[in-house]
């Protein structure tokens, strides 16, 4: 486990963000699901094993390109088809990752807090249907920015709402699309679940954080 409290970095913190897919629920099974039933729908090929990390890290669109080979006819059938989708099927396969509200409560007790996601339309659905939401002083999803991650816009959107640098940033991701954004725009990041990202944090559980709050800090 990382020594947070031991890296002087921190002491600067003021916004907590966070990743939805991967970060807040496991949600690979219901992405799966999702982008096998529009391509069923179109009559593409099915959702291959080699292609779960893209359509785990990318949104519908850039996703849905890259399942169809291109802005073609089948792309744009699959984008009408999505414009009818009730997305609340696939929310059945979703998974809380443990101690996730736990976290959130004491996050955006101490902290502003942020979500940073490449989610689209499904964004606040998601949040309310978790009751989740509240725990966010902000939500950025794909269709707030004109360039979706790992493009820096969506955390640039964050440092601008709080007016804070980006050593006052600590983001928590799961893939390389959080590890590129990170990078790029200079705030701290902590890896979940993922040790093969180059983060300055490794975790694999929410508690491992509770050092960023004071009340857990060692006295």
């Amino acid at each position: 486990m990382n020594n947070v409290t031991g890296n002087g970095k921190f002491g600067n913190l003021k916004v907590i963000a966070l990743d939805c897919d991967g970060v807040l629920f496991d949600s690979r099974e219901a992405n799966i699901r999702f982008y096998s039933h529009i391509m069923e729908k179109i009559g593409g090929p099915s959702v291959r094993a080699d292609q779960h990390e893209y359509i785990h890290m990318y949104p519908v669109r850039e996703s849905l390109i890259y399942l169809t080979g291109g802005e073609g006819e089948r792309f744009e059938r699959a984008m009408d088809y999505v414009a009818t989708i009730d997305f609340h099927p696939f929310h059945d396969y979703l998974t809380r990752e443990p101690g996730l509200v736990r976290f959130l409560k004491l996050a955006s007790t101490h902290y502003r807090t942020a979500l940073a996601t490449n989610r689209t339309v499904s964004t606040m659905e998601l949040l309310e249907q978790f009751d989740i939401r509240r725990y966010f002083h902000l939500v950025v999803c794909a269709l707030d920015v004109k360039n979706p991650k790992p493009h820096p816009e969506s955390m640039e959107k964050i440092l601008a709402a709080f007016d804070v640098l980006p050593e006052n940033v600590l983001y928590i991701g799961d893939s390389r699309v959080d590890e590129t954004l990170a990078k790029a725009t200079g705030v701290h990041f902590a890896s979940y679940k993922n040790p093969g990202l180059e983060a300055e944090l490794h975790i694999g559980h929410f508690q491992e954080l509770d050092c960023l709050f004071p009340e857990h800090r060692e006295k």
